[in-house]
């Protein structure tokens, strides 16, 4: 996956709005095509319909999942013979300020194969909130959308996933081949030539934390990975990562409450 497109998914924050079971869809159901601020998932159940997103027209079948990004132009109709039987969830996705559809495509339809696991995820949606569970309700329906998106993009066609712009993710990608070497804002900026302070400001915007705060965590993350799954020595695990071996245990022990050499036992036991 596209280092960029990891990152924003793992931002990623996600609040329902409304949700609802469709059984079918009322007889006036439908529109021209305009935008909505928010986002929509359709899992379709029955019926015969007619679904026009950015001017591209589907027709929804039983088994597909639908994914309707905010801001784009959505229309759609149903059968007056045979309506439309669906779940559907109305909901924000933000990556920071950033909505989710400024940064990244997703598929906006996928197959179902597996679609009483899918049916069953709204059934939880629905459900959350209700009755004694209304305190963490919110809190179950941010996961079970999250489940969703999470669907969505496993089953996503080659091709449907992507940042929409390249920039991010040769940044990322840039910092992940030199990770072993010092990497300077100054530097980076240098690269993909910003003014350094512009690119602090850039960086943050799209990733939430700052050049040198992303480098620290992935080198953490790099470091966690060796120790458990390499018998590579502190010294040269530093090397790989660009440390030497008593700041990486400096940093390590800081994150982690544990020495590199107690987190390699606990998780070789484990």
């Amino acid at each position: 996956m596209d280092p960029a497109l990891r990152e924003h998914l793992r931002r990623l924050d996600l609040d329902l709005l409304m949700a609802g079971h469709a059984d079918p869809v009322p007889a006036d159901w439908g529109r021209s095509a305009r935008s909505d601020g928010y986002n929509r998932f359709y899992l379709i159940l029955d019926g015969v319909g007619s679904i026009t997103s950015d001017g591209v027209e589907y027709q929804p079948r039983p088994g597909q999942l639908y994914f309707l990004p905010a801001g784009s132009a959505l229309g759609f109709s149903a059968s007056r013979e045979r309506p439309l039987r669906k779940y559907w969830a109305h909901f924000t996705a933000t990556v920071g300020e950033h909505d989710l559809a400024t940064l990244v495509t997703l598929p906006r339809v996928v197959e179902v194969a597996e679609l009483p696991a899918v049916q069953e995820m709204f059934v939880r949606l629905l459900a959350a909130g209700k009755g004694a569970a209304q305190v963490t309700g919110p809190l179950r329906q941010r996961a079970i959308l999250m489940e969703l998106t999470a669907y969505l993009v496993e089953h996503a066609p080659l091709g449907s996933l992507r940042p929409l712009s390249e920039g991010p993710g040769r940044i990322l990608e840039y910092i992940d081949a030199h990770l072993d070497e010092v990497l300077t804002v100054g530097r980076l900026a240098e690269v993909f030539h910003y003014n350094p302070t512009y690119f602090i400001t850039y960086f943050a915007q799209l990733f939430g934390v700052s050049p040198n705060q992303y480098i620290r965590q992935l080198r953490v993350e790099r470091v966690k990975q060796a120790l458990i799954h390499s018998e590579l020595r502190i010294e040269e695990i530093a090397g790989t990562v660009g440390w030497e071996a008593s700041y990486l245990s400096r940093v390590f022990r800081q994150v982690t409450s544990l020495t590199p050499t107690q987190y390699r036992a606990l998780h070789r036991a484990s």
